[in-house]
């Protein structure tokens, strides 16, 4: 069976969103409950954790074999979610805060 052929990149970029977001959360819970783990080692372990848990349960419900090269990719996006999860917060709250600051 041809994988490639059979993914939806919008699922695909959908999924990627959801674990940046669920990265987000769970890295801001970790933060509060042990604030001497470094957050970049947290978000990025946390993320590595989601990814490759992501891929297992959709290999697991769509009935796929799992490949050596799925595992290697999750781990490989994992690292992209962890980018995103760190810098894509931040570069948020600057905008927001710019926002809030213009509104008077």
């Amino acid at each position: 069976m041809n994988i490639i052929s059979n993914i939806d990149l919008g699922a695909v970029m959908t999924a990627a969103g959801v674990l940046v977001i669920i990265t987000n959360a769970l890295t801001e819970l970790f933060k509060s409950m042990f604030p001497k783990l470094p957050a970049q080692i947290t978000a990025t372990i946390i993320s590595l954790v989601l990814t490759v848990c992501a891929v297992f349960a959709y290999t697991s419900i769509m009935s796929i074999k799992v490949e050596w090269y799925f595992v290697a990719g999750a781990i490989f996006a994992g690292f992209f979610i962890s980018y995103t999860a760190q810098f894509g917060y931040d570069k948020l709250k600057e905008i927001l805060k710019t926002i809030g600051g213009r509104k008077q």
